[in-house]
């Protein structure tokens, strides 16, 4: 196995620890669906929804929900002048108010997505 096809593994291997095992505890019920396409606006990043759960209260005492977010490189990083740099995915926990979330886009399939990725 050359040095290439041993880091497409790991990239693989990481992609389906992340994706394909579905929410890692409790999912809150009121919370958006697994693979819901979401924008953070402090990064202005697009990405996927991979997990969920609740975090502290907020003032009216109701349970904040705190977003798992796999994000995808800027579009810009994958133009072709801009081969030299491997593309930078990244997982963040944002709060609920943070993400702006694309509802008219259907939820991706997080058990066929890794996949597509490499």
């Amino acid at each position: 196995m050359n040095h290439d096809d041993d880091l497409s593994s790991k990239i693989k291997d990481a992609f389906d620890s992340v994706l394909a095992g579905g929410p890692l505890g409790d999912y809150p019920k009121e919370a958006l669906p697994l693979g819901t396409w979401v924008r953070s606006n402090d990064l202005d990043r697009l990405g996927i929804i991979t997990d969920a759960f609740y975090g502290e209260l907020d003032k009216d005492n109701q349970k904040i929900i705190l977003y798992t977010v796999l994000f995808f490189p800027k579009a810009r990083n994958l133009s072709p002048d801009y081969t030299n740099k491997k593309p930078q995915y990244f997982l963040s926990n944002e709060y609920e108010y943070d993400i702006t979330a694309y509802l008219m886009i259907k939820p991706v399939d997080l058990k066929k997505f890794g996949g597509l990725l490499l």
